[in-house]
Order: C-alpha cells, then structure tokens, then sequence
C-alpha cells in the first residue's frame, strides 16, 4: 500500500462515544478464535480478529482477512481505513509497525501500568494511541456494532488499551496447559500468507507453559487497575458453547435476545465470514463447525512433556480447580 503523511484531521472517527472492546486474552490455542466468532454472530458485536498485528500483517504485507480477500481489497477495512484515516494510504505503515513494535512489549509492561515513560517512545505511545482511538471509532462505525471483540490475547497490549480512548474489558481464555503446549508442537500451516506457506511459531513444552503462566497472571492482575476481567475455560466452553457465550455476552453488557444465539447448538455453531486480522487458521472456516473438546493431547503427547508441562503449571491449575468448584 502507498504510504503518505496523515492528513491534520486523520485519527478522528465519526461519533464522539469511547466504543466498547472486549479483549480476549491467554496464550494461544486455547479456543479464543472460535469464541470470537461465536461472539461475532451476535447481534451488535462485530470480530476484528487480533488487532495488535493489523499494522504488519493486514497494512504492511496484505495478508488474507477472514474473509479469504486480501486486506487490500476487502469491503470492510477498506470502509474503516476511509472513516479513520482517509484512506490507509495515508498511514505511514513503516511507523505504524514501529510504533506497535516498540510500545507493546512485556519488557515494558511497568512503563504501560504507570505511564511513566521516556521520551521517545512517548512519542511512539502516544501516536499509536491515537491510531487504535481512530481504528476503533470506526470499525464500531462501519459495523454499526456496540461492541467489539478483539482477540489479540497479549497482555501487553491490554495494559496499553488502558490508555485508549475506550471502554475495555477483558476474557482470560484458560485451557488445560498441557493441551496447550502439544497444540503448539505441531506443524500448523498459516492460509491468510496466500501461496507463501508459512508456518505458524511452535514452541517447547516449557516455553509454552512459561507463556500460559506468565499471561494468565498478567490478566488476572489487571483487576487491580481497574479493567474488569472475567475467566473462561475452555473445557467449559467445549461442553456448554452457548451458555459460555451468553454469559460473556452479559459480562460485556448485552442482553442477549431470542434468536441471538441460535447460530449455537450443543456440539456445533453455523459460522459467516468475518473480517478478522491474523489468528489461528480456522478464522477462515464457514459453514456448519464441529464443537468437541480437542484432547488428543492426552494420549499424543510424549509422557514426558506432558509430566513436565503438569509439573510447572500445577500451582495455576490447582488455583483454578479451586475456583471452578
């Protein structure tokens, strides 16, 4: 895409409400993507996918939105990017993945809770506050939705969205850990890369426990500045999809209605297309999808992942045993 000076009323939406995000958040493979959708089927919600990565992936190298059209050409960013900026040609799309790149960090997660921070980036804060301000506003805008789910899951970037010019609540997405780290030992191709083929990051069974930990603390600790957070567990979401989804729904402020949720059955959910941004492949399924708990882990894994994994993740798990009885 062109890249341009922003014009002097760019970052400036249409209405003047702070729209309302709920972020979905936990390490990955943990089911956030297909709740997002389940929540995006919903009257007055619209899925935006994981917006922490639109800068690279969608603006800098185009890749396929959920709804199989590169993010180039697709109806509905290209709506957002006029209402927001213009036109996404006049983003500078070198400092935009900067920005983001510099600013939303764990490393600087002290610097995101007191807003204490050095100058330049500062300066990178502030101007990427403003982006996100503007792409919200008009996403809500173009969608004509009241609420908006983001599924980009860092908590890094939830610490920042404090800052943003928006009501923000958050859905710590739980799975069993030791799922988690043999679903991110597989070979998972990404399709939105087109005929690149790339790969998707896998990860030792340590680090992907480490991560696991490490993000559920973090989420957990923003109830102490303020952000609501509610908790939701994967194997509750597989056995029960639709109450799980109505009960979020009530958490970010929607009352459910009669016909609302009947996109969701016992074990399966009819899916449209939806105008996501990155996240895990099945963003890009329509149609009629299976809901059965994946725990194949439990007879894949290697015996020995899966006593290490249960070994470092046993304080949170039992932590969350107790809370669930």
């Amino acid at each position: 895409m062109n890249q341009s000076p922003m014009p002097p009323n760019a970052g400036v939406a249409a209405g003047g409400n702070r729209p309302n995000i709920l972020m979905l958040g936990g390490f990955g493979r943990s089911g956030s993507t297909l709740l997002e959708r389940c929540l995006a089927e919903s009257r007055g919600v619209v899925g935006m996918g994981e917006v922490l990565h639109l800068w690279e992936r969608g603006l800098r190298d185009d890749e396929l939105c959920g709804c199989s059209l590169p993010f180039s050409q697709c109806p509905f960013w290209l709506d957002v990017g006029h209402r927001a900026f213009g036109g996404w040609a006049h983003v500078d799309v070198q400092e935009a993945v900067a920005d983001r790149a510099a600013v939303v960090r764990n490393r600087y997660l002290l610097e995101l809770i007191t807003g204490v921070t050095p100058t330049r980036r500062r300066i990178r804060r502030d101007r990427f506050v403003k982006r996100i301000n503007a792409l919200y506003r008009a996403a809500a805008d173009s969608a004509a939705a009241s609420l908006i789910v983001d599924s980009s899951k860092h908590p890094a970037y939830a610490y920042f969205l404090r800052h943003a010019d928006v009501n923000l609540k958050c859905v710590l997405v739980v799975r069993d850990p030791r799922g988690v780290a043999y679903s991110w030992s597989k070979v998972v191709k990404r399709p939105e890369t087109g005929s690149a083929g790339e790969l998707m990051p896998r990860y030792s069974t340590v680090s992907a426990v480490t991560n696991w930990t490490v993000y559920g603390l973090l989420f957990h600790a923003l109830s102490l500045f303020k952000v609501e957070v509610k908790t939701v567990h994967y194997e509750d979401f597989m056995a029960s999809p639709r109450s799980v989804v109505e009960d979020i729904l009530r958490f970010a402020g929607l009352e459910p209605v009669p016909g609302d949720l009947d996109h969701i059955q016992a074990d399966a959910v009819e899916l449209s297309a939806h105008h996501t941004v990155a996240g895990n492949p099945m963003r890009m399924v329509t149609g009629r999808l299976g809901i059965k708990a994946d725990a194949a882990w439990k007879v894949a894994m290697p015996s020995r992942d899966r006593r290490v994994a249960g070994v470092l993740s046993f304080p949170l798990r039992l932590a969350y045993s107790v809370r669930r009885r």
